[in-house]
C-alpha cells in the first residue's frame, strides 16, 4: 500500500513515527555500502544508528566513513 506521510505509515505498522523515519533513511545508503555489508559481509564496527546518520552523506563519503576502519 501507499502512505501519504511517514506518520500514516507509522500508524499503519504500529511504530513510532521517529523510528519509521530513521529506518527509511537507510534507503539512502550508497549501493556499494549495501553490497559490501550484505553480500561481501565486510566486517566493520558500525551500528544501525550510525548507518542512518551516515545516510545524510554523499555516496562517496558514506563508503569512506563506513569502511574507514576496515582498511
Amino acid at each position: 500500500g501507499e502512505f501519504g506521510t511517514v506518520r500514516d505509515l507509522a500508524t499503519a505498522v504500529n511504530l513510532a513515527e521517529r523510528h519509521v523515519s530513521r529506518q527509511l533513511r537507510l534507503a539512502y545508503l550508497a549501493p556499494e555500502v549495501l553490497k559490501r555489508l550484505v553480500f561481501k559481509r565486510d566486517v566493520t564496527a558500525v551500528t544501525v544508528m550510525q548507518l542512518t546518520e551516515c545516510s545524510l552523506l554523499s555516496w562517496q563519503e558514506q563508503e569512506v566513513w563506513v569502511f574507514r576502519a576496515a582498511g
